[in-house]
């Protein structure tokens, strides 16, 4: 088929209406899709075609078909509950009279029940969208998992490619992303790569499955499972797999990569929504990512807004929103249990407090009660208790039960210059003390009622400017440090780990830092402009060869690196397993005199999903 076909209805279509609701039996709704199956070389005559319903537990068939001469097969099917993701799975067939090799299995997502396209196109673009996007909830061809974050990953699915036209979409194929970053050559380049199977030799596509092969892993055994594979552990094999894309020769997509890249990461960057420095977002129990700013567009004055994007990264909830005394968010953006977002404005010396669909309960002033001075980090416990770190005044602020008009201010136990601010399950607060400064650095424990522990300030470590502090789900509290260029591990009973200072090297002045859902650790190198990836404390957990409290899961030497990338201050991880960072500086920006970052940046499906929002340790959802 040419490239100007893919644009036009497939024959099946002028015969059936797709997509369109038609009387089942004993009453249940029934609708039909035109289903085009295509290679690289062209269609796929006799494919086999299922359509299934995504669910919590299990993925149900909801229609059958077999593709004909043209490719395309109409499918009539059991319509899926409103929001259940619809996929199609192609296997087999032949194009031009070949029988394609055995292993070849195509996906394609169709979206949510109640918005699908009236056809849908199954290929090896398709393919790598599905299953990046929904890389934590695949399991041969089952997609399971719960809400919000299975249904979700239709929406970043739809942000690679648009299966009703079947073609890159408009987010992947454009700036930011296009051919301002590296996204749409390597989205190609893994299409590719499939490509030279499917339009190759059994000997090509057992070349791909051989490259996919995790460490210490199963061979893949098709090519839907081989492109998983490679989404789940994008740091392994980059030139063997790139070097399979090589065979593809003519049949490839592009534009592509012209050398094997660090890693096979899918990086996009959104923008727009008021961003202007993002410091720090929180997700609420949609995974609708909440982000204050630093600035107000278009300079450098103190941030009047609050960011608000969906889960497929565009703005939601009339945002951006104002009012509320924002000013300035600086790095504190939290989320209570009752899904009130709290922002900490280094600007104003105040917190301001939203309602979940965005309306302001502070006033035009922000609270000011509770002796806040330039506040930075902001957490919330699992009784409602909000905590700030107030860096410009030694102190930590408690707000009972989310009162700010009850606020009282807290001092000793070391707090000095505090920063991050995060809780652990017993409700014990943890506070990281003397940001930016090189010289030293700790963290102080505070009891559930605001009293220092005695052990505190915790020292040593590698301890040096500490800037962001996550907990893990064995208590173990994990700490990155600006200067050291280094991670310090702090033991459940508060004793630093003999094996502190961790990841050295990749973690270039260490800042944002997040536990996902398998307890690996993630950090953002504020001056590396990358994100590295460290296995935790359950081994099992972590890939051959990075089973090590520590070790680098992403590229030992870089870390992940993208062109969508500048001076991160934090990273989160999402229901769906995407992981978020804050482009909070621009590329070239002094200390002294700053420039505003460019918007968030999504690693899709990189990460084991965490339940949002995430109040004291990760926990599966």
């Amino acid at each position: 088929m040419s490239r100007l076909a893919r644009f036009l209805p497939p024959l099946a279509a002028a015969a059936v209406a797709a997509a369109a609701i038609v009387p089942g039996a004993a009453g249940a709704a029934t609708a039909r899709v035109t289903v085009q199956v295509e290679t690289a070389a062209g269609p796929v005559t006799g494919a086999s075609v299922r359509l299934f319903a995504a669910g919590a537990r299990s993925a149900t068939v909801a229609g059958r078909a077999r593709t004909g001469s043209d490719g395309s097969a109409a499918v009539t099917y059991r319509t899926p509950a409103a929001g259940s993701p619809l996929y199609a799975v192609a296997d087999g067939g032949s194009v031009g009279g070949r029988a394609l090799p055995a292993g070849v299995r195509l996906l394609s997502i169709a979206g949510r029940g109640g918005s699908t396209p009236t056809t849908v196109y199954v290929e090896e673009r398709s393919t790598v969208a599905g299953a990046y996007a929904f890389a934590r909830f695949i399991d041969g061809a089952q997609i399971s998992g719960p809400s919000p974050g299975m249904p979700n990953a239709a929406a970043s699915a739809a942000n690679l490619y648009e299966s009703g036209a079947g073609k890159v979409s408009f987010v992947v194929s454009n700036p930011p992303n296009g051919l301002a970053t590296e996204v749409l050559r390597t989205f190609n380049t893994l299409a590719t790569a499939l490509a030279a199977c499917t339009t190759g030799s059994s000997a090509d596509c057992r070349a791909l499955f051989d490259a996919a092969r995790p460490r210490g892993g199963a061979r893949p055994a098709d090519t839907l499972a081989a492109v998983v594979a490679i989404a789940r552990n994008p740091s392994q094999h980059a030139r063997a797999i790139f070097g399979v894309a090589r065979r593809a020769g003519d049949d490839g997509y592009r534009p592509a990569l012209s050398a094997p890249p660090g890693s096979w990461i899918l990086a996009l960057v959104f923008t727009g929504s008021g961003m202007n420095a993002p410091g720090r977002m929180a997700f609420d129990r949609d995974s609708n990512a909440w982000i204050g700013n630093n600035f107000q567009i278009p300079g450098t004055t103190a941030g009047r807004e609050l960011s608000v994007l969906d889960p497929g990264g565009q703005p939601t909830l009339g945002s951006p929103r104002t009012g509320g005394g924002v000013r300035g968010p600086g790095w504190g953006t939290a989320i209570d249990g009752r899904g009130r977002i709290w922002l900490a404005n280094f600007g104003g010396d105040s917190v301001s407090v939203f309602t979940p669909d965005g309306r302001a309960l502070s006033p035009r002033g922000g609270f000011t009660q509770g002796g806040y001075s330039r506040p930075q980090g902001i957490t919330a416990d699992q009784r409602g208790n909000i905590w700030v770190a107030n860096f410009g005044n030694d102190s930590v602020t408690l707000l009972p039960r989310g009162n700010p008009r009850a606020a009282r201010n807290i001092r000793g136990g070391g707090i000095s210059k505090p920063f991050g601010i995060q809780v652990d399950a017993r409700g014990h607060v943890w506070v990281t003390n003397g940001a930016e400064d090189p010289r030293r650095g700790s963290v102080t424990e505070l009891l559930p009622d605001g009293r220092p522990t005695a052990r505190s300030p915790i020292t040593g470590g590698g301890l040096a400017s500490p800037q962001g502090l996550a907990v893990d789900s064995s208590g173990n509290k994990w700490v990155a440090n600006l200067v050291s260029r280094s991670v310090t591990r702090i033991l459940p009973d508060g004793r630093v780990s003999a094996d502190s200072p961790l990841g050295l090297g990749s973690v270039e002045g260490g800042w944002g830092i997040a536990v996902d859902g398998a307890d690996h650790v993630w950090v953002t190198g504020f001056l590396g402009a990358n994100v590295t990836e460290l296995c935790g404390v359950r081994a099992s957990a972590c890939p051959p060869g990075a089973r090590s409290v520590g070790a680098k899961i992403s590229p030992a030497r870089t870390g992940y690196k993208s062109a969508s990338m500048e001076h991160m201050t934090a990273v989160q991880i999402d229901a769906t397993g995407n992981v978020w960072l804050a482009n909070n500086w621009t590329l070239g920006s002094s200390f002294a005199e700053f420039v505003g970052g460019n918007g968030l940046v999504q690693l899709v499906g990189a990460a084991t999903p965490v339940r949002t929002p995430l109040i004291g340790p990760p926990t599966r959802p």
